[in-house]
């Protein structure tokens, strides 16, 4: 809660984020694909909570481990669904946002 409350996302949102976060990355902020979590390492792949392909799209709110970076940049990525409530049912509908 407190990583959502850092990131200025509204509390009645926070059910859209949890369920995506939870597929995309377990909640894991060092997490990158494929199915590795290393803070240290240097991922070309999907990476961070949001799993942001290429990794480092995160970077403009700071470094892609950082888990409040990540849920600043995934609340205006998914804008481009209308919001949370429009990404989760995207990703309800295709496994994927």
């Amino acid at each position: 809660h407190t990583w959502l409350a850092q990131s200025g996302i509204p509390q009645n949102e926070w059910q859209y984020v949890d369920y995506i976060v939870s597929k995309e990355s377990g909640w894991r902020p060092c997490a990158y694909y494929p199915s590795q979590n290393n803070c240290g390492a240097t991922p070309t792949t999907a990476c961070g909570l949001a799993q942001s392909l290429p990794c480092g799209k995160q970077s403009v709110y700071g470094h892609w481990t950082d888990p409040v970076a990540n849920l600043k940049w995934m609340n205006d990525y998914v804008k481009k669904y209308g919001g949370w409530a429009g990404a989760y049912a995207f990703w309800s509908a295709n496994s994927w946002y």
